[in-house]
């Protein structure tokens, strides 16, 4: 398919109408502020039972963390692998730039607690 052709094709999948009446959308979903600790993101999701939440910075979304990104962090924390720069992989921030997650020392030993009472 030549790149002419591949334009074309996208323009008309682009003009066809969306049928949203399968789709579920919560009217209310979960969000979370963008510098939350660890511990407070991993109390929240199982306190409230969700399984992602939407990231925002001044009322704009700048990424989305699931339930299984937030315990392998947790896993990641608790093991000593600490990334030289943490960030958001799920970012969905301008020029695809990632948002820093902090991570630190009471973050740690609270999410090795909070983890060591669900097993």
């Amino acid at each position: 398919m030549s790149s002419e052709e591949q334009q074309a094709w996208e323009h008309e999948q682009m003009q066809m109408p969306v049928d949203f009446t399968t789709c579920h959308v919560d009217p209310a979903p979960f969000q979370l502020v963008e510098r939350t600790s660890l511990l407070k993101v991993h109390s929240i999701f199982s306190m409230v039972g969700v399984n992602h939440a939407y990231v925002t910075a001044i009322g704009k979304l700048v990424g989305v963390v699931g339930l299984k990104e937030l315990r392998k962090a947790i896993e990641d924390a608790n093991c000593g692998h600490l990334p030289a720069h943490n960030v958001d992989a799920n970012s969905v921030g301008t020029n695809n730039e990632l948002k820093e997650m902090p991570i630190n020392e009471a973050d740690i030993e609270a999410s090795a607690a909070l983890m060591s009472n669900k097993n």
